[in-house]
């Protein structure tokens, strides 16, 4: 099974809509953001892609009931404040916005794989036998300058990460 893993899209929906296309093309059969979206519309544009959602809030936010509400346009599961739990193909997976929660829950050891956002800098390591991954940043900006945008796919069956650049 294939996963995309988004963070921090910060309302860049040109770079979303090109993400979308890119999970399209590689036949994803769920999505998981890692935290934010920014504004209620970039939500929006996820739930037009025909995918099962699962997200978490970022520290960027704001709106949270109104992000929720526009995501429920979505087949959408489970919006957590500070991380979310998801078991899929047999694969038992976290994702939250801050990196230091992403390392404790890889840590526990409980997880097949654990995946962040906020630094919008993108990464993977395993972590005894966790998978532990940033996907980058969907709006592709870090520190205020510009940088490669990016998402990332997780392949279940193998329990490794692929970052698409976009």
């Amino acid at each position: 099974m294939k996963i995309a893993v988004l963070s921090d899209t910060h309302d860049h929906i040109w770079n979303l809509n090109k993400a979308l296309q890119l999970i399209k093309e590689q036949k994803c059969e769920c999505l998981i953001h890692c935290g934010d979206f920014c504004a209620p519309f970039t939500a929006a544009i996820l739930s037009t892609a025909g995918l099962t959602v699962y997200a978490c809030f970022g520290n960027n936010d704001e709106d949270q009931y109104a992000i929720a509400k526009r995501l429920k346009a979505a087949e959408f599961f489970s919006i957590g404040q500070e991380f979310g739990e998801i078991e899929l193909d047999s694969k038992k997976i976290a994702f939250c916005h801050y990196p230091k929660l992403g390392e404790l829950l890889a840590k526990t050891g409980g997880y097949s794989a654990v995946f962040h956002g906020h630094t919008h800098e993108a990464y993977q390591k395993q972590v005894s036998k966790t998978l532990l991954a940033n996907p980058g940043s969907v709006c592709g900006i870090i520190g205020g300058k510009p940088s490669q945008a990016s998402f990332g796919l997780y392949n279940t069956e193998l329990n490794s990460f692929e970052l698409i650049n976009l």
